[in-house]
């Protein structure tokens, strides 16, 4: 078992099919598992009075309004099957969230691996059982959610079944400041649900997601882009690859680091003992029938001798060969 690291592309390709397929190789080479769109018919998603609110168009040309908005952000089906077909050639896991029936079941017909749930509809319970109809592993975000919805949603996955369901906490404030990151959290949902849990992140860097898995996160999910000046409304709190390849490079290391849970000296760590060890020497020139006193002894490097440890074993033995100043005593030297 590893970390699973999810680029989050989400909206950052702003409708442009050859945008998708420069993050995508971008995201494969900061060595992410997946790269993640959003499948929404805008249409599902909002009301039609909604549609109209205006808004500042985050640098868009001719984006105007919530509908504008999502009119150019949403991908038709020909951008799923060009981008899923890219992925598969670039040997990169395709993802994207369903936010509808509709684009459930055209994932569905790509053969997506597994369905990944957003924060905002985690108490969608009739989009999440047409997603669990699927029968694929599911991981779901938990941002605005209190503990008692978390208890909900994963009864009603037991209830249903599920038997590969992953949690990701996560805070949906964009960005994040690390003080609200609360991360501790991953460690209560891994011991209250006993389900695997990752974090969905949207601080800014690489230290809170890689802070995550000492903590025992096991999927990192990250906005990705490639230039944060872009228009878009991620676009700033996204990873660029330099950024998600310390992720994936640091979080591996520390990932490494957090495996074992007792104190172990391994074989590697046993072989410093030679070094940083003492053993016990003679203080001064010890003829053969000398009793041996405390100010006859002295500790000094390397450990290969007698460990100091042992040192009441040699107090008031007698001598039985002659022992230089500075040299080791060995228990053949005493009787």
């Amino acid at each position: 078992m590893s970390v699973f690291y999810i680029a989050e592309i989400g909206l950052n390709h702003n409708g442009e099919i050859n945008l998708a397929k420069e993050m995508v190789d971008a995201a494969a080479e900061s060595g992410a598992n997946a790269v993640k769109f959003q499948s929404i018919n805008y249409k599902s998603l909002i009301t039609d009075e909604a549609t109209k609110t205006k808004i500042d168009g985050f640098g868009m040309v001719n984006v105007h309004t919530v509908g504008d908005f999502w009119k150019k952000v949403s991908i038709s089906d020909t951008f799923h099957h060009q981008i899923k077909e890219y992925c598969d050639h670039k040997k990169i896991e395709f993802m994207s969230t369903p936010f509808d029936f509709v684009s459930t079941d055209l994932l569905e017909s790509l053969g997506v691996k597994r369905y990944k749930i957003a924060s905002g509809d985690m108490t969608h319970y009739p989009l999440i059982s047409h997603i669990v109809s699927k029968h694929k592993p599911i991981i779901l975000s938990t941002g605005m959610a209190d503990i008692e919805e978390i208890d909900d949603v994963v009864n009603f996955f037991k209830e249903k079944q599920v038997s590969d369901l992953t949690l990701l906490h996560c805070l949906s404030l964009y960005p994040t400041p690390a003080n609200l990151a609360n991360l501790k959290v991953i460690h209560l949902l891994k011991e209250r649900y006993q389900l695997p849990v990752g974090f969905s992140d949207h601080t800014i860097g690489a230290h809170i997601p890689v802070a995550a898995i000492a903590l025992g996160a096991t999927v990192i999910e990250k906005h990705f882009t490639i230039d944060i000046s872009m228009p878009g409304p991620d676009q700033k709190i996204s990873a660029i690859p330099d950024i998600f390849r310390r992720i994936v490079s640091e979080g591996n290391d520390v990932y490494a680091a957090v495996q074992e849970e007792n104190k172990i000296v391994s074989p590697e760590e046993i072989k410093m003992r030679e070094f940083a060890r003492r053993s016990i020497v003679a203080a001064q020139d010890m003829k053969a029938g000398e009793i041996i006193t405390e100010e006859k002894l002295d500790f000094k490097r390397p450990g290969t001798g007698i460990s100091p440890a042992k040192v009441d074993g040699l107090l008031n033995k007698i001598t039985i060969n002659e022992i230089k100043y500075d040299q080791q005593i060995l228990f053949e030297d005493i009787k």
